[in-house]
């Protein structure tokens, strides 16, 4: 989160506040990307490495390495072609103009990279690694951070540099990887008979996870349209506050996931059970600590994060920052809910909501409009992700107050 502070300060403080709107746009689009990208094998991946590893079966932990490698690079390859045939409808569709279509191949060479970070500490999450898992997290922010200081007044340069770093550390990675855990190229064919689950597993979520990361990027896709750039960087600064308080959340969710198919395995599920509603009761209490601490020090906060130029954009962080309590209880169970079941849960909760979503962004004539519908929103993704945790508990046979 540290990292994240200092970016969004240094970028912030080195751009115009339009430049940052724009920043904001690439970034969020590079997120939607590259999880498709990745064809959810950042969730499958620790998902079924931490059963084999409970199993303690390498040569299934290789295969399911293998498997999700290749996925990633048939999808990643696919998908950039279909973006650059179209990319000046994308970059209509993003910017609002197709004169910023050549940002649409950075954008994929960033997400494809970012794309192999997270396969790489995927793994290690399935393992329970966390030490590694943190320290490639810690080197990926700690790389984009130490070129925003060599790279000034150029987006552009900035993103294709960016991408060519994180390709040069993501394989460095991979390969110290499968040197570690004696993972082999050899007999390629063979070894992928865990491609079919995967892809199985992964496929019914991807659009889940396009939704997901468009629910950051569709509200600033109608601001942009509709009040313009610089309205961008401030519903930009209301979303980064959120985005510096929800990774305490998302950090707890890497360990429920292998924690939850290791319970399933096990029969420890009475144990998982009572781990999540404490957990729900602390989310709880963070959460509303955090509203009112941006209600008493908003502005001070904004000074500190970015500048001046944006304590204007305070009454958006005012409406915004509530979006974080329902959205907890969403990081909360979006982990769970894949471990417990093959069957998408999240994905619906994600598509339901989405709809309702758009629906409220097309009626929003004001940017507080806009705003109120990231908490609207946010509160039916976690009513939802609630109910289908009941229901997926009552489907695997486990009594949800038990």
């Amino acid at each position: 989160m540290g990292i994240t502070f200092l970016l969004n300060k240094i970028i912030s403080n080195q751009y115009s506040v339009e430049d940052f709107g724009t920043y904001n746009l690439i970034k969020r689009a590079v997120s939607i990307v590259s999880f498709v990208m990745l064809m959810a094998m950042g969730i499958a991946i620790p998902k079924y490495i931490s059963e084999a590893n409970e199993l303690n079966d390498q040569k299934l932990k290789e295969s399911y390495m293998l498997s999700s490698l290749s996925l990633i690079i048939i999808t990643s390859l696919t998908l950039t072609t279909i973006l650059l045939i179209f990319k000046d409808s994308i970059s209509k569709l993003m910017f609002g103009s197709s004169q910023l279509s050549n940002y649409i191949l950075p954008i994929c060479m960033y997400a494809f990279s970012a794309g192999l970070i997270t396969y790489t500490y995927s793994f290690y999450r399935g393992i329970n690694n966390f030490g590694k898992f943190n320290i490639i997290g810690f080197n990926l922010q700690l790389l984009t951070l130490l070129t925003v200081l060599f790279i000034k007044d150029n987006l552009l340069l900035l993103h294709y540099s960016w991408s060519i770093l994180l390709l040069i550390y993501a394989t460095f990675e991979i390969l110290t990887l499968y040197k570690k855990y004696n993972f082999s190229f050899k007999n390629y064919n063979n070894k992928l008979g865990t491609l079919k689950t995967l892809f199985e597993y992964g496929f019914p979520r991807v659009p889940g996870d396009f939704v997901l990361f468009a629910f950051n990027l569709a509200p600033m896709i109608v601001v942009n349209s509709n009040f313009g750039t610089e309205q961008v960087a401030f519903f930009s600064a209301a979303l980064s506050i959120n985005a510096l308080i929800t990774p305490v959340f998302s950090l707890v969710g890497t360990i429920l996931l292998p924690f939850v198919s290791k319970s399933m395995v096990n029969n420890s599920v009475d144990n998982m059970k009572n781990k999540i509603k404490v957990l729900g009761v602390i989310y709880i209490i963070i959460s509303l600590i955090s509203i009112f601490i941006i209600y008493l020090f908003g502005e001070t906060i904004l000074i500190l994060l970015f500048n001046s130029d944006y304590v204007n954009s305070i009454q958006i962080v005012k409406i915004v920052i509530i979006s974080i309590l329902p959205n907890a209880f969403y990081l909360l169970l979006r982990s769970p809910l894949d471990g417990v079941s093959k069957f998408p849960y999240n994905t619906i909760c994600l598509m339901v909501s989405f709809i309702i979503y758009i629906i409220l962004l097309i009626c929003s004539n004001t940017i507080e409009m806009v705003a109120c519908s990231v908490v609207i929103t946010y509160t039916i993704l976690g009513l939802l992700s609630l109910g289908c945790w009941i229901l997926a508990l009552r489907r695997t046979n486990i009594n949800p107050s038990g």
